[in-house]
């Protein structure tokens, strides 16, 4: 029977030098995957915050493109049909409420932004542009008449905006 041996000398160790290498590689395995785990945890939340972030932005986006289409339609729809409107009947109401010094230069008609006029005007003098605003607010087929800068010097060229009110008169 063998005796155990006591001796304070070390004895040759019987594991093989790879092996330390070895688990300190996959320790090092190991603890990248988990800083990778958590880097990609901290995108994710930083991808629904800013999925959040948007979603919202479109919502009020939203809200704000119903407010303008509202402040946009005219009774009865989005559009005005052409046939409530035709453009030599436009012309005819323009030409009707020009002074003889005032000439239309442009005439632009938004059919689908609910009969929007676009009127680029000159006038000869200031007094012929505010009588043709005049004239323009008292008719019955404009509405929203907004009269652009204009320059009071000798003539006056201005755009003028306004909406024209089907079914009136």
């Amino acid at each position: 029977m063998r005796q155990p041996d006591f001796s304070t000398t070390s004895r040759p160790s019987r594991v093989p030098a790879w092996q330390p290498l070895a688990l300190v590689a996959c320790a090092l395995l190991a603890l990248g995957a988990v800083v990778q785990a958590f880097a990609a945890r901290e995108e994710a939340r930083g991808a629904e915050r800013r999925l959040l972030e948007v979603s919202r932005e479109v919502e009020a986006a939203g809200a704000r493109l119903q407010a303008l289409e509202a402040r946009v339609r005219v009774p009865g729809g989005g559009a005005l049909p052409a046939d409530e409107a035709p453009p030599a009947r436009i012309v005819a109401e323009v030409a009707s409420v020009l002074p003889d010094d005032v000439r239309l230069e442009r005439l632009a008609i938004d059919y689908q932004g609910g009969g929007r006029l676009e009127l680029l005007v000159v006038a000869r003098d200031a007094a012929a542009w505010d009588r043709l605003l005049q004239r323009m607010e008292a008719a019955p087929r404009f509405r929203e008449v907004e009269p652009g800068p204009e320059a009071r010097a000798a003539e006056v060229r201005s755009l003028v905006r306004a909406r024209w009110a089907a079914g009136s008169r």
